[in-house]
């Protein structure tokens, strides 16, 4: 059986506590479902929920169960990938940084042999109000849709999948944020300078491999299905879509996929909307899509993510720690680990490990970090004795071991992406400094005296 939504479910049930089943009626168009969210972090919950009765845009039951928090722990993306729920640190982020050099297989199926194809609202029944959709914030602009789209690039060499969100204009339009930084930007600008449409797809639910591989960081006209395929383990079933023509292939295991064409030229308003660094963005113009199809599974559920909580963070972070160890690793070989935090919501700042010979070392490292990511502000270089996942020892090291005057190096004209952030990024090297002779080492308990009384630990019931 290919691997889909309720392959993951079934695993997650065996393991009590991982799911929540929210009976409740919700509106998630109300706020409802992204506060139940954020109360449940607060209370330091994290299970993957499934709300069983919500409302959809037209204020009526859903058909859809809504489905939140897939990713909102590092041992959630780490089953995900196949991996043991406990390789939830540096072992996960090499893991995904071997997946995304090893692309996979893709299969192309028939059309009556694909479950998102079982049901297919066409023409003035693809209405997009028939679905749920959230609100998060109070000043967001409408209700969104916030999971991948996909386009096929206008050469028809590659897919590209992207992370985005797609603004509720009406029953048949949406908006898509592609931002200029993101390669569907490039690729839609690419059809409009031909004048054309560009057809693309928004999927709304499948196995969460396929969206940790979407985040992967790969370069612009990579295949990502293939990357796709090496995150699911598994030849990824693909098929011809519903309406964008026969040659425009989709997830053939996913839960929903609404269909469209981006006209050219055409830009209508979107935001505020509360994102990813828990500012909202400001009103911008982006393009719109003109929904054709809306393609769905038996028993579909719907899958969204929180914007701004643990579940963004860790999609956005967890694939790409092994993308920029790699990076460094290739210049830098003593690098042990890369981390990015959720106090800098899994973007802005980085937490680095190595083994320092010289400054150089730190510096080539920082500044892999940030051609790597294009958010990042912040990075923080320690010794490969520093836990990096342990914010405390992180700032142990950062309030010990820094010389403000020496240590810190703040770069201009580097980042511009958010402008109000301003353009420059800072480095702080928090390594034991290899240019003092009488700096103090750090005490220490003998390691054999450790390993005995955790040995006691361990025996106790």
């Amino acid at each position: 059986m290919a691997k889909c939504w309720n392959d993951f479910l079934r695993r997650l049930e065996k393991n009590q506590g991982q799911v929540l089943r929210v009976g409740e009626s919700l509106d998630p168009n109300g706020y409802e479902t992204g506060a139940y969210i954020k109360l449940l972090e607060g209370k330091g919950k994290s299970p993957v929920v499934i709300f069983e009765d919500v409302k959809n845009l037209q204020g009526e039951p859903s058909s859809f169960k809504l489905v939140h928090n897939v990713f909102a722990t590092r041992s959630l993306c780490a089953m995900a990938i196949g991996e043991p729920a406990s390789n939830d640190q540096m072992g996960l982020s090499v893991r995904f940084g071997e997946l995304q050099e090893k692309p996979g297989p893709c299969e192309i199926i028939e059309r009556n042999e694909a479950p998102v194809l079982q049901n297919v609202w066409l023409g003035a029944q693809a209405d997009v109000t028939r679905l749920p959709a959230a609100r998060y914030h109070e000043k967001d602009a409408g209700p969104y849709f916030v999971m991948a789209c996909l386009i096929k690039s206008r050469s028809g060499e590659f897919y590209n999948v992207t992370m985005t969100k797609n603004m509720v204009h009406g029953p048949q339009r949406l908006s898509i944020s592609a931002h200029g930084v993101h390669h569907l930007a490039r690729m839609i600008a690419e059809y409009e300078a031909a004048g054309e449409p560009t057809p693309v797809a928004v999927v709304l639910g499948h196995h969460p491999a396929f969206y940790l591989g979407s985040c992967a960081l790969t370069p612009y006209g990579n295949r990502d299905y293939e990357t796709i395929s090496a995150y699911m383990g598994e030849p990824l079933r693909l098929v011809s879509s519903a309406s964008l023509g026969d040659d425009f292939l989709v997830p053939a295991d996913a839960e929903i996929i609404i269909e469209g064409f981006i006209p050219p030229g055409v830009r209508e308003p979107q935001n505020p909307f509360g994102e990813i660094s828990g500012h909202y963005q400001n009103r911008m113009m982006a393009p719109v899509i003109d929904v054709k199809a809306i393609c769905f599974r038996e028993n579909a559920v719907m899958e969204a993510i929180s914007p701004s909580r643990a579940e963004h963070f860790n999609l956005g972070s967890v694939p790409k720690e092994g993308s920029v160890f790699n990076s460094i690793k290739r210049v830098v070989p003593e690098v042990t680990a890369v981390y990015l935090p959720h106090s800098g919501c899994g973007r802005f700042s980085c937490y680095i490990s190595l083994i320092k010979h010289t400054f150089r070392d730190v510096q080539a490292a920082a500044m892999i970090a940030f051609t790597e990511v294009m958010n990042l502000k912040l990075v923080v270089v320690v010794d490969d004795e520093i836990d990096v996942f342990n914010e405390k020892e992180v700032m142990w090291a950062v309030t010990t071991q820094t010389r403000w005057d020496k240590d810190v190096t703040v770069i201009p004209r580097v980042q511009s992406f958010r402008s109000w952030l301003g353009d420059a990024v800072c480095i702080i090297d928090a390594t034991h400094p290899e240019d003092v002779a009488d700096f103090p080492e750090r005490n220490k308990i003998p390691a054999e005296v450790e390993k005995k009384i955790a040995g006691m630990f361990n025996k106790k019931p």
